[in-house]
């Protein structure tokens, strides 16, 4: 079931470029599409600014409940939150940087900027997370040698995060319904991971200070523990989701191929163009930061004319950069398929 579920979806996605590719290329199109792409942009900046300065206001909230309770699960969740601040700051600067274009610096944008800022918050993040590990880990110990008692945590301290889960919620769906791109899915991200990790250091924290006072029985004591780790479990957490969001964005710059489905997509494009097209000899497809740069090799009737074939490669070429994730496109002619791509350029 699920392999002809997957084949219908992959049906219907080319049922969806068949219909763009019917629509005449015009550069009024293109001009709307550019206009679409700067306003998402925009978008994207301001979600960024509201979720940074809702991050300065949790953040004070969560030093007041940190410093109320002294709980470690809490003071994870306020760490969590200074990352948040230089994340917010960071992803802000990428967006802010890529709204300026400089073609003559960067003649092909700065859409690369928003995974290496990804790149630098996963670093940011992790580190955070190993930092508070080894405090948990030596919480436990002077917890075990009855160096350290378990946390006070007070009605106002569970209050306070309780108020942080709900913000964060809402930043979430905000994010999800206008939001779009690699710095809003970092943002994402970072939403998602502080709801659970709010909701854990209420759990373990409140476990922790709450029961062991209230059972008044010895063997009870042990839930001391559960705030340590509660923390544990939320800076492994953290580690491991930043981790996983980092590797792919270096995956990505350094270049990595495109899924089979998605050259499915440009052979489709390639092949249902134009009739003079005899035979689609190459497809590259690789990434190129968030999206896709894509190389076509064609074969035209060698007997055809310049204009008539540049024509064909032109129009191919902004019909391939209609797709979403294709950033660029290149379209090279050829009027044979006897050679080995791969002599063309150099072995890098």
């Amino acid at each position: 079931m699920e392999f002809y579920r997957r084949q219908d979806e992959h049906i219907r996605e080319l049922e969806k470029i068949a219909t763009i590719m019917e629509a005449e290329t015009s550069d009024v199109e293109v001009t709307s599409n550019h206009h679409s792409i700067r306003r998402q942009t925009r978008i994207n900046t301001m979600i960024i600014s509201v979720v940074f300065c809702a991050n300065v206001v949790l953040l004070l909230g969560k030093a007041v409940a940190s410093a109320l309770s002294g709980s470690l699960a809490i003071i994870s969740s306020l760490l969590d939150s200074c990352v948040d601040l230089a994340s917010g700051g960071i992803m802000w600067f990428a967006a802010r940087q890529m709204r300026k274009r400089k073609p003559y610096k960067y003649p092909e944008g700065r859409t690369r900027l928003e995974p290496l800022a990804v790149i630098v918050l996963s670093v940011f993040m992790g580190s955070i997370s190993i930092q508070l590990l080894a405090e948990s880990v030596q919480a436990i110990v002077r917890m075990s040698q009855n160096n350290q008692e378990a946390p006070n945590v007070s009605d106002l301290a569970l209050g306070i995060m309780a108020s942080v889960i709900v913000t964060k919620l809402i930043l979430w769906i905000i994010c999800i319904k206008f939001g779009g791109g690699m710095a809003i899915d970092a943002l994402k991200t970072d939403q998602r991971n502080d709801i659970l990790t709010n909701a854990a250091s209420i759990l373990f924290s409140g476990l922790a200070g709450r029961l062991p006072p209230l059972l008044r029985q010895k063997q009870y004591e042990n839930l001391k523990y559960l705030d340590p780790v509660g923390a544990i479990l939320i800076g492994s957490y953290i580690l491991w989701s930043w981790y996983q969001l980092g590797a792919e964005q270096i995956r990505n710059l350094a270049g990595h191929t495109a899924n089979p489905r998605f050259i499915q997509k440009i052979a489709f494009v390639c092949l249902n163009y134009h009739p003079l097209i005899e035979q689609v000899d190459t497809i590259r497809a690789f990434h190129f930061g968030e999206n896709f740069l894509v190389e076509v090799d064609i074969v035209l009737p060698k007997e055809m004319c310049l204009k008539e074939a540049h024509d064909i490669g032109e129009g191919l070429q902004k019909k391939l950069e209609k797709l979403e994730t294709v950033e660029r496109a290149f379209v090279h002619l050829d009027y044979e398929f006897s050679h080995r791509p791969e002599t063309e350029h150099k072995i890098v």
